[in-house]
């Protein structure tokens, strides 16, 4: 079953410490309704494969690298795949999205009505997999649609398509080129459809999820009161 609510990183007494995402099932939502996550690489890699088994596992591997979102995946099978387009391979096709997509602090940035694919986001793709904002290039070798740049602009030709991620309008995802392939800039990941289930998603009581947190803090405190 989906948690509705968990923190990523470090729990403190107020919450989860900033820098640290949520993992949301979205509020609201019945079950069986259906959402998909995404998040921008922390780290950069090289566009110069064709190959886009590659780039798939460069996103795969940077979710693993929380291990609470790695728990979250194993629980709900979640796979990750690049929002990027090789020669042979569209990101519509390695990466395809229709529905309610919300990053990792739980902003809705596409949905049914305003696609991923449909030239413009809700809201911009800017965070990481650790929750943290990040506003650089990304490289999707892509057209604003989602398509196969072409000619020199694919991910592992020359000067491959790149995204603002701090961009909501149709340079999200084709912002420019011109930079080599051999440089380090991160990826867009999307996560396969995650569905809801059990009753619809209410965030937990903050005193269920912080008493742990808590007691260890006021232990804390009494022994150095015992040390004066």
């Amino acid at each position: 079953m989906i948690r509705p609510f968990a923190c990523i990183g470090v729990l403190t007494l107020f919450g989860c410490a900033a820098g640290y995402a949520d993992i949301v099932t979205p509020p609201g939502l019945a079950p069986g309704s259906t959402y998909q996550l995404a998040f921008v690489t922390l780290d950069g890699f090289f566009a110069t494969s064709t190959v886009i088994a590659t780039y798939n596992a460069n996103v795969t591997a940077e979710a693993a690298l929380n291990p609470t979102l790695a728990a979250f995946d194993a629980t709900n099978g979640v796979t990750w795949t690049v929002i990027g387009s090789t020669p042979s391979v569209n990101a519509t096709a390695n990466a395809p999205s229709t529905g309610a997509l919300y990053t990792l602090d739980g902003t809705q940035i596409a949905s049914a009505a305003h696609p991923l694919y449909g030239g413009s986001l809700l809201a911009p793709l800017d965070i990481n997999q650790n929750g943290a904002t990040e506003t650089p290039l990304v490289w999707t070798g892509s057209t604003s649609s989602g398509t196969v740049a072409g000619g020199i602009n694919d991910l592992g030709q020359t000067f491959p398509e790149f995204g603002s991620s701090n961009l909501t309008n149709s340079g999200w995802i084709a912002d420019g080129n011109g930079i080599d392939s051999d440089n380090f800039i991160p990826f867009y990941a999307l996560s396969s459809v995650i569905t809801v289930q059990g009753a619809s998603a209410t965030p937990e009581p903050a005193t269920t999820i912080l008493l742990p947190g808590a007691l260890l803090l006021l232990a804390g405190v009494k022994r150095l009161r015992r040390h004066r």
